[in-house]
Parts: structure tokens; C-alpha cells; sequence
């Protein structure tokens, strides 16, 4: 396996975790978010991953790409160790926890998103880094709520 990745990435971060608690064996291929432009959208990337988003994870002579796709993926895959409970509604929980991250919080926290604040909208340093902050903030509030069994989540 080889997993196209970037030390920065949230996102990437999430497969790392699931290949190291199952224990496998994986290349992990850096590709640069920010020198050169990006690596990610220099055509050799993007001829693997035409989203040119990171990760991306070659196995069996397939790209598969989107972190939460990828972590089903490896527990389908190599059901052992478990990474989800056994219990369809735990399974659900856990399911709707990591999609409140991977579908609220990072997409505000992607380096993308906030470049357009700044490079395309003339949002300053300061304006961003609020805009960040608040949408960041309300996220991890309803993750937090989640995690507490808060049943409004």
C-alpha cells in the first residue's frame, strides 16, 4: 500500500491512525501542499487524484481517495483489530462523530478554503483567523455534545 499524504493534513492524519492501529505496513509518499504551488496540483498528482486533495491511497492497483471512504475501506477490508464497536447504534454514533469532522470542521480548517478567504475575498489575517476560529468553535461543540451522549445530537 502506498498512501499519498501530507504531515499537515487533517484528513491524512485520519488514514495514518487507522493503518497504524491496524497495523499495516503502508508507504507513505509526501506530497507538498504548499512548495512549488502545491504538489498536489502538479499533473503527475492529479493524474492519481484529479480532486488533487491528499490522502490517496494506491492498494491492489486502485486509487482510493476521501479519508472516511478509505478508513471503511481498510476495516472491510482488515477487520482486525476493529476500529468500530460491534453494536449497530455505537457504530452509527461513531460514524456520525467522524462525519461532524470530516464534513463541518475540516473543510474550514482546509488549507484550500482558507487561501480563498484571503487570496480571492481580501480577507485579512486577523478576519480569517476569526472566521476560523468560529466555525471551528461551533464544530467542536456539537462533536463535544456527540461525545457526551447529548440526545439533541
Amino acid at each position: 500500500m502506498k498512501l499519498y499524504t501530507y504531515f499537515r493534513s487533517s484528513a491524512a492524519y485520519r488514514v495514518r491512525i487507522a493503518l497504524n492501529l491496524k497495523g499495516l505496513d503502508y508507504e507513505a509518499v509526501p506530497v507538498h501542499l504548499v512548495r512549488g504551488g502545491g504538489e498536489h496540483r502538479q499533473p503527475a498528482y492529479l493524474g492519481l487524484n484529479p480532486a488533487g486533495l491528499v490522502p490517496a491511497l494506491e492498494d491492489q492497483g486502485q486509487v482510493l481517495t476521501q479519508s472516511l471512504a478509505i478508513i471503511e475501506y481498510l476495516e472491510e477490508s482488515h477487520p482486525q483489530p476493529a476500529l468500530l464497536p460491534a453494536a449497530p447504534l455505537d457504530r452509527a454514533r461513531v460514524r456520525a462523530i467522524a462525519q461532524a469532522i470530516a464534513c463541518d470542521i475540516h473543510p474550514v480548517n482546509n488549507l484550500r478554503v482558507l487561501q480563498y478567504l484571503t487570496r480571492e475575498l481580501d480577507a485579512s489575517e486577523e478576519q480569517k483567523n476569526a472566521w476560523y476560529r468560529h466555525w471551528i468553535g461551533v464544530g467542536l461543540q456539537a462533536v463535544e455534545a456527540m461525545l457526551a451522549g447529548d440526545a439533541r445530537t
